[in-house]
């Protein structure tokens, strides 16, 4: 895949293996500097020193949630006994370096710790050679739309935004240029994702360098660098957390693997209540097919999906024509922004009578456009997709078409499991429940002249 402390009186009962360091402290008029640089070596500035004092503790009892919300500890999650196998535990555990606010809120998670779930039907995938993307993630048989792929739990969480500078005299920072201040921020980084990394066990230090680095030449080292290449975003926060300041991102061995694409066939999820990462299927998926997943927002231009997967150290994006092609990469970016700003409304034929020409279905033609578009596009993992879905199943049920409406229930049923978290209704799967449908039924009494009017958003 190319992507992407503690000091206190209370010593004594504290942390299993856990590094701390001082309290976070925000000063006034203090910020975090702007994002990091890509392939432009930095340099800490001359006779730096770090603010930062590290004292190696050891957590009596690893469930200990009595931390100030601003403490970052470092601890296993789920709790395992000291010097633990991977063998040993099942679904394995992850190592982080979190705020007392997060721990707490992973604790009283219901039903945390629950194991990571396994795919109904087994394993679907290999990891193998993926031309010049490195390694990838591919399918070994027929993977259905809606279909879980993998539940996977990290070998790493860490936070993705570390506050370094805000333990430093406000006086300092402001005689450091931008680029002084990520440099140290990526220093500070280091030593701490180091102490992460050691309490690794060693089959996940393997998998962990194994991992593609895309931040060689910035200021991060070997461990910030794949941390920075190679996480996905959890939904976890700090108490304070403003936009992405106080996120965290997880690392992990086979789905750190997996490609991005502009148009991906699967979506990722976090699961605090399991500690994992899941990848759910939003398409079929065929044999020897690529699984992929974005690493973007795919609605945004080509442009700026390009300036935010160049830290991946992908130069130019090429996963389909809308992407490579100028004339097809304008024509995608038009799409791509109807979809978001765009969206139709299918109002049926009131008072206004049809031309006899006109097919019975043309007030419905805009959302079928749309939908195709969507998939033209490589989109169905998205809102937009399902929203244009039952556009169509509702028209066509008000126009008594059953036909088209299977074709479009079938087409939703698998993605409306992903993105709805729900099974769609078996009303819409025979021909039985779409005649008893209530739509159905107000499409009836108009065929036999009771006007009604209806409007599909």
């Amino acid at each position: 895949m190319k992507r992407g402390f503690l000091n206190t009186s209370k010593a004594k009962k504290q942390l299993d293996q856990t590094a701390l360091a001082q309290p976070l402290k925000t000063e006034k008029g203090m910020c975090e500097p702007e994002p990091f640089s890509h392939g432009v070596q930095g340099f800490l500035p001359e006779g730096y020193q770090s603010p930062i004092t590290i004292a190696k503790l050891v957590e009596i009892d690893p469930k200990t949630l009595n931390y100030s919300p601003d403490f970052y500890i470092f601890t296993a999650v789920p709790p395992v006994p000291l010097n633990a196998k991977l063998a040993d535990v099942p679904g394995g555990w992850a190592e982080c370096y979190i705020s007392g606010h997060v721990k707490r809120v992973i604790y009283e998670t219901p039903e945390f710790p629950r194991l990571p779930l396994s795919p109904p039907n087994g394993k679907s995938y290999r990891i193998g050679q993926a031309g010049d993307k490195g390694l990838g993630m591919f399918a070994t048989r027929l993977i259905r739309a809606g279909e879980l792929i993998l539940d996977e739990r990290p070998m790493l969480v860490f936070t993705s935004s570390p506050k370094t500078l805000m333990m430093m005299d406000t006086s300092d920072v402001v005689k450091l240029s931008h680029e002084q201040q990520k440099q140290i921020v990526l220093h500070e980084w280091g030593k701490l994702a180091k102490i992460a990394f050691d309490r690794m066990p060693p089959e996940n230090q393997e998998a962990f360098m194994d991992l593609f680095n895309s931040h060689e030449h910035d200021g991060s080292d070997e461990i910030v660098g794949r941390i920075r290449t190679n996480g996905v975003r959890c939904d976890l926060e700090d108490k304070d957390a403003i936009g992405p300041l106080g996120g965290y991102t997880a690392v992990c061995k086979d789905i750190s693997r997996i490609n991005h694409c502009c148009g991906p066939n699967a979506i990722w999820e976090w699961h605090t209540d399991s500690f994992s990462v899941r990848i759910y299927a939003t398409r079929d998926i065929g044999v020897g097919e690529e699984v992929t997943i974005s690493y973007c927002d795919n609605l945004a231009p080509a442009a700026e999906r390009a300036a935010h997967l160049s830290p991946y150290g992908i130069a130019r994006c090429k996963c389909s024509p809308s992407c490579s092609d100028e004339a097809k990469s304008k024509i995608s970016d038009e799409r791509r922004a109807r979809f978001e700003h765009e969206p139709i409304t299918l109002i049926p034929p009131f008072d206004t009578p049809m031309s006899a020409a006109e097919p019975e279905d043309a007030w419905v033609q805009p959302a079928v456009r749309r939908l195709q578009e969507l998939e033209d596009e490589g989109l169905e993992g998205t809102k937009h997709y399902t929203h244009t879905a039952y556009q169509l199943i509702n028209s066509y049920s008000f126009l008594q078409n059953v036909e088209k409406v299977l074709l479009y229930a079938n087409k939703l049923k698998g993605v409306e499991k992903v993105i709805n978290k729900r099974d769609l209704n078996t009303m819409y799967l025979s021909e039985e429940g779409i005649r008893g449908n209530p739509i159905y039924l107000a499409g009836e009494l108009t065929k036999k002249g009771m006007p009604i009017m209806m409007t599909f958003k």
